[in-house]
């Protein structure tokens, strides 16, 4: 793990698009060629379809035609020319610029009697830009509009109607990948799961097509939570401070964990649980502060931990553990073949459709679904004495364990998916917003008992192998499971879609 301070940027879109007010522009250094990631394109991560725009005007233009003079570069010469273009985007933009642009009372947005209006040239420099989000600018590059010379010719209308197509799709992509991220987790494997965030293309063109100034349409949009922040401002430092080594991959890193704050909430709330799995790390922060922190133990490779989010609204003291099917097959076999009353001298109980009998009686060659497995409570259950539920698909959860040795390791994947907790009782009083004086108690009576949360938490089992922790260091981790290279990949074949007509 290495780590380095970090600067703190005020990310907003005023302070990009008047060039002042955060750290990026107070240093004004030249920003330096684009880094792409070196990753192959072949990927196997299916990108969103594309197709070309096609527009058909409805209704009569005539009306529009009589606001400017009839040259080449009016509104209704452009206008008209969009029914003849050819441009490729993602086929939900081109849905939402075909429901616009085929208006009968549409208004060019980025063009006005003059060429490209003041918001245009807003709207570019904040493309061009993108290198500072996190994204790259060559997915945002927008088809040149015609000269002053130019635009009184045959050509010069053509070329205004594909520049204003051009910049309508470039905007709603920026803000659309800003938003959300360019790709989607959960089409790079199953252990991503999430909700994806909605964004509405018809309202958002309309917005942009009714305000004045760009800031006020597009803020909303972009990241603005203090962590975007401070990667930001590590990614710029990083591409300008000249520094060798480990540079490049931490310039990935940075970009990977911007990537993956767009698939969460765009502001934490005041009271969560976030997990970091490369860190092996467990938080709970209240009031905006960090509270409480401490190690964890996460999946083994062959039995990851996903990444999701959920609410925390149980917790289980003193619980027993049904074993799953795939430990009993692939763990728990072995021993009985050699010892069939193994679970017995063990502890467990088995129950074989429902009738619970000696381990050393059960036909083990049965199919497995028959049979049941159960560690009742006591010190030595897998689960340790208490384990904190925020149901989910993939059952995981985070417990207490027996097994505190592991916590002294570097590396600590050891568990077939759940979070093990180096200080469980801590963690279950916090989420109770209880002393740990009351949890001993409930682990003292030594029956199971369930309790709800006061107020359901939400839970972030996350993985970042870049992240800036509450002492404004960036903190990095090693891509224990490789999905760094898998996101990388994924944002490599969706630059390279974007790039083919």
């Amino acid at each position: 793990m290495t780590h380095r301070p970090a600067f703190i940027l005020t990310a907003t879109v005023a302070s990009m698009l008047t060039f002042a007010g955060s750290a990026i522009e107070v240093r004004a250094e030249p920003q330096p060629a684009q880094q792409t990631a070196q990753v192959a394109p072949d990927s196997g991560y299916r990108t969103p379809e594309r197709r070309p725009i096609h527009i058909v005007r409805q209704g009569d233009d005539s009306v529009l035609s009589t606001l400017f003079d009839g040259g080449a570069g009016s509104p209704a010469k452009v206008m008209r020319e969009m029914g003849g273009l050819s441009v490729s985007m993602n086929s939900d933009i081109a849905s939402t610029l075909e429901a616009y642009y085929s208006q009968p009372k549409s208004k060019l947005i980025w063009i006005d009697a003059k060429g490209p209006n003041a918001k245009a040239r807003q709207a570019i420099a904040l493309l061009q830009q993108a290198d500072d989000w996190g994204l790259t600018a060559g997915d945002y590059a927008v088809l040149p509009a015609a000269g002053n010379s130019q635009q009184a010719s045959p050509d010069g209308a053509k070329a205004l109607a594909q520049f204003e197509i051009s910049l309508s799709s470039k905007m709603l992509m920026f803000l659309q990948d800003n938003f959300r991220g360019r790709i989607d987790p959960n089409k790079l494997s199953n252990y991503y799961d999430f909700k994806r965030k909605p964004v509405d293309l018809k309202a958002t063109l309309a917005q942009l097509s009714a305000s004045p100034e760009l800031m006020s349409a597009i803020d909303r949009f972009m990241p603005s939570s203090p962590k975007f922040a401070q990667l930001a401002a590590e990614l710029h430092w990083l591409r300008t401070s000249g520094q060798g080594g480990d540079a490049s991959v931490n310039i990935n890193k940075v970009i990977v964990a911007m990537e993956e704050l767009r698939w969460m909430p765009q502001e934490f709330p005041d009271r969560y649980v976030f997990i970091n799995q490369p860190a092996y790390m467990a938080y709970y922060t209240e009031n905006g502060e960090l509270t409480l922190s401490m190690k964890a133990v996460i999946g083994q490779q062959d039995h990851q931990t996903n990444f999701f989010d959920a609410s925390i609204k149980t917790v289980e003291f003193n619980p027993d553990w049904g074993v799953p099917q795939s430990i009993i097959k692939n763990e728990m076999l072995p021993h009985l073949k050699r010892d069939p009353s193994y679970l017995d001298r063990e502890g467990y109980k088995v129950a074989v459709n429902g009738k619970s009998m000696p381990s050393a009686k059960v036909d083990w060659t049965q199919p497995l679904e028959n049979i049941a497995v159960v560690q009742p409570p006591g010190p030595d259950n897998a689960l340790g004495q208490l384990k904190i539920l925020f149901p989910n698909p993939h059952a995981i959860y985070m417990h207490d364990t027996p097994a505190r040795g592991k916590f002294a390791s570097q590396d600590r994947m050891f568990s077939h998916g759940c979070v093990r907790l180096e200080n469980p009782r801590a963690m279950a009083a916090a989420v109770l917003k209880t002393s740990m004086e009351a949890v001993d108690q409930e682990i003292a009576g030594g029956e199971k008992k369930d309790v709800p949360v006061p107020q359901e938490i939400p839970v972030y089992v996350s993985y970042f192998t870049a992240w800036p922790t509450a002492d404004g260091i960036i903190h990095y981790y090693d891509d224990i499971y490789g999905r760094d290279a898998q996101t990388l990949n994924a944002i490599s074949a969706t630059s390279a879609s974007r790039t083919r007509s």
